[in-house]
């Protein structure tokens, strides 16, 4: 086997491995949010590692709506816009109100728009008369996740990721033919 040849492929090796260093695990958290009162306006947050500007779609369903149970109402959705957080995690969050919901368990869920890290986890919303003096619905910055999925997409890569370990394929196989 020639030099030349040894280094080539040693070449690709060395460009494959920065291109599947560049590729992380989304990763995307909600704070716990514990038990509100109806009519309360609740900042449901979390932490992720998706870079600031991407967008996550928050959904807030009653745990017993399906096509089974329509009677169950309440519940909103819309979207948190991920903003710069520290050296660790970036925060994103999204302001609901609680008026017209029933009392009972509803599940926030949290969804990248462009992607495939999700995280859930769960309230109870109970009638004024019932509240308990515990403030639990702002969340704070040391309140552990509930759920966190974890999903094996590129970062910073972006698109150029699937191109570069194309690059990188092709280049193996034309210096493998030679």
């Amino acid at each position: 086997m020639n030099v030349r040849r040894l280094a080539g492929i040693a070449a690709v090796l060395v460009l494959a491995a920065w291109v599947c260093g560049t590729a992380a695990a989304q990763q995307t958290s909600i704070n716990e949010i514990g038990t509100v009162t109806a009519g309360e306006t609740v900042a449901i947050g979390g932490t992720t590692n998706l870079a600031p500007g991407n967008r996550l779609l928050i959904e807030v369903t009653p745990v017993g709506f399906g096509p089974g149970n329509a009677s169950v109402q309440g519940g909103t959705s819309g979207t948190a816009v991920v903003e710069e957080g520290n050296a660790t995690a970036n925060t994103w969050s999204f302001d609901i109100d609680t008026t017209g919901f029933e009392p009972g368990e509803y599940i926030v869920t949290a969804e990248w728009v462009e992607g495939d890290a999700t995280a859930s986890t769960t309230f109870t919303v109970v009638e004024a008369a019932e509240a308990t003096p515990t403030p639990t619905a702002t969340p704070t910055a040391t309140t552990p996740s509930t759920t966190m999925a974890t999903t094996p997409t590129p970062t910073a890569a972006g698109p150029i990721l699937p191109a570069a370990a194309a690059l990188a394929a092709g280049l193996a196989g034309y210096l493998g033919r030679r």
